[in-house]
């Protein structure tokens, strides 16, 4: 699972290590302004990189919380925030979706916690080499429509690798950049190819420490959340 993740980079930034054309929509009133996030959670509305019908790498503000479906007047929507690699192509949520309309979400980092409810301990979890990393995400173009977007996004988990298999079962899956072409290309349609990209991270690719328990709450944000702690941070 991944639950809550990490964004601060400049949208120049992002933009060049997605190599996007355009990221206009968060330059527009009622659209969801950028801002750095040390503590994205779900419902959270952040960038995420998809081709448009012209072909365009967009990044284009997107909630996350996946709606497949608007649900009936009355009823709450169904929003999950992860899509196991294993349940891409038999969900008939995902199998769709997985084939023609997949993402990228920009993060430095995201966490992870171990231990027992209630004296859990927060890890931060990120990238050996360069600032950014890139999850494996599906969208679609529905959203809350209490949300400042029109695209909600689900990330797509896998195996976890050696780093990861004692802090969690699950990791996000993260795209080497030099997959987002093929990754992102809507010709590529076949179910087993795209499986191909669903992998755990290399070992030596992604680090981890321990960080303040202040994480926990969503209110808390700022750069000291993913600074290094004790145990009993």
């Amino acid at each position: 699972m991944c639950g809550r993740y990490v964004l601060y980079e400049e949208l120049d930034e992002i933009n060049h290590f997605l190599n996007s054309i355009d990221s206009g929509k968060f330059q527009a009133d009622g659209n969801g302004r950028y801002r750095p996030n040390y503590n994205v959670a779900p419902t959270s509305i952040m960038p995420v990189a998809f081709t448009n019908e012209e072909g365009g790498r967009i990044l284009m503000p997107m909630h996350w919380g996946f709606m497949g479906w608007k649900p009936e007047e009355g009823d709450r929507p169904f929003l999950p925030i992860n899509t196991r690699d294993d349940k891409v192509t038999k969900s008939r949520m995902w199998k769709g979706p997985f084939q023609h309309k997949r993402c990228i979400v920009p993060a430095n980092g995201f966490y992870e916690w171990t231990g027992s409810k209630g004296n859990k301990t927060p890890h931060f979890i990120y990238p050996t080499q360069g600032k950014l990393i890139g999850f494996a995400g599906i969208y679609n173009d529905l959203a809350s429509e209490d949300k400042e977007a029109d695209f909600s996004y689900s990330i797509i988990t896998t195996d976890p690798n050696k780093v990861m298999e004692n802090i969690h079962d699950r990791m996000p899956v993260i795209l080497h950049p030099e997959e987002f072409d093929d990754w992102l290309n809507p010709e590529n349609d076949d179910p087993n190819y795209l499986k191909e990209f669903l992998q755990p991270y290399p070992n030596d690719g992604i680090d981890e420490h321990i960080v303040s328990k202040a994480v926990g709450k969503v209110q808390n944000n700022g750069p000291g959340l993913i600074e290094k702690a004790d145990l009993f941070g």
